[in-house]
């Protein structure tokens, strides 16, 4: 494809069945070769959702979503997760120290009009992250209990040590 070609489809399914044992697989893959500076942005692949004038839904809505869907038995081996993300780098990487430029593995916006976003922000239900499934209690994931710093912690892994982000329900006020 030069660089004006498109494809228009009603909707593009990609599906394909694994049975070998020990294969690699990815169904679809998006990859664009950038081979001079581009613009103010640039995606190998985006994925937007967008509402009209009575556009609504009554359930969960998502630009995209990531499931995995795992298997009935106890695995032997391998990691499991429902997205995964790289953010690799040459021997010749160097990138700007610009607080004004992130650089990180998520960079998650928020837009729009500020009158909404305003709106959004004091509700009870809007927060930043949002984990539903898991159950609070001693050593788990969401680890609940009370000291003097939180009231639970989150853990989160880090070169393959567990660390924990501290919680409170109670918000702050600095």
């Amino acid at each position: 494809m030069t660089e004006f070609d498109t494809l228009q489809t009603k909707e593009l399914s990609v599906a394909r069945n694994f049975t070998v044992a020990g294969r690699t697989g990815r169904p679809a893959y998006f990859e664009a070769l950038v081979g001079a500076q581009m613009g103010g942005w640039f995606n190998a692949a985006k994925a937007q959702l967008t509402f009209g004038g009575a556009g609504q839904v009554s359930g969960m809505a998502s630009a995209f979503n990531c499931e995995i869907l795992l298997p009935n038995l106890t695995t032997s081996g391998g990691a499991h997760c429902a997205l995964e993300l790289n953010f690799n780098f040459t021997a010749a990487t160097v990138l700007q120290a610009n607080m004004d430029v992130p650089q990180a593995i998520i960079c998650a916006k928020v837009g729009g009009h500020q009158t909404g976003i305003d709106a959004w922000e004091v509700l009870a239900n809007a927060a930043a992250i949002q984990f539903s499934g898991l159950t609070g209690g001693n050593g788990k994931v969401f680890a609940t209990g009370s000291n003097s710093a939180s009231n639970a912690t989150l853990k989160i892994m880090i070169g393959g040590t567990a660390h924990y982000i501290m919680l409170t329900t109670t918000p702050s006020t600095v």
